[in-house]
């Protein structure tokens, strides 16, 4: 019996879909990024048009721009910078100057994207930029402690930012210096001063009475 010409196409074209469908069905679909690949905090440096590689135990100077990204890195090396709009420092900590003693530096952290470089199950804060104040000679980790709460191993081993990620464990709390001196309150010496004036008055007074009293005898 002679097949039908249109039934025979149709089959032939099933077929076809079938044979070119097969290996995707037998290729099981991405479930999200690698639980084992190397990941790791990077730190970077803004020369005002492009992230630059940097050394995070190295001081920064007053007026710059510097990053911090947390990425998948499956050859242990390869590193990618923040991501967004590159900050100018005149437009997150304006044209003031610095107090005496101090350096401002604007401080951008990148959690990375949640696709490809967060762990299984874990979604990464949205992106920070602050302006922050550190003493002179502060360091980057020094200056992304100013600016959320850094667990690290080592002078730039940054484990963890504001806890993530949260499978990130060990190493200890690098602790936050003063950002700039105390406004509004009293100087040490001033306190000092007070205290001697308060004892010499006191002592005034005392002799005051005993002559007084010495007088009317």
């Amino acid at each position: 019996m002679e097949v039908d010409p249109m039934l025979r196409a149709f089959g032939l074209a099933c077929a076809a879909a079938f044979f070119f469908a097969a290996p995707a069905l037998a290729e099981p679909a991405p479930t999200g990024p690698d639980p084992d690949a190397a990941r790791m905090w990077s730190y970077w440096q803004s020369d005002g048009t492009a992230w630059l590689s940097g050394q995070a135990g190295t001081a920064a100077r007053d007026g710059s721009v510097i990053g911090w990204r947390f990425a998948a890195t499956p050859d242990g090396s390869a590193a990618e910078s923040p991501r967004g709009d590159l900050p100018a420092f005149d437009q997150v900590c304006g044209k003031e100057p610095a107090a005496s003693g101090h350096q401002r530096v604007v401080v951008v952290v990148d959690f990375g994207d949640a696709e490809t470089d967060a762990y299984p199950g874990e979604q990464p804060p949205a992106a920070l930029t602050r302006c922050v104040s550190g003493a002179e000679g502060a360091t980057g980790v020094d200056l992304l402690a100013l600016a959320g709460r850094v667990r690290a191993e080592g002078p730039g081993a940054v484990l963890a930012v504001n806890d993530y990620p949260a499978r990130a464990k060990g190493g200890s709390e690098v602790a936050a210096a003063p950002s700039e001196p105390a406004e509004g309150g009293l100087p040490v010496l001033w306190i000092a001063g007070g205290a001697g004036a308060a004892v010499l008055l006191a002592g005034g007074v005392l002799v005051a009475r005993r002559s007084r009293g010495r007088a009317t005898l």
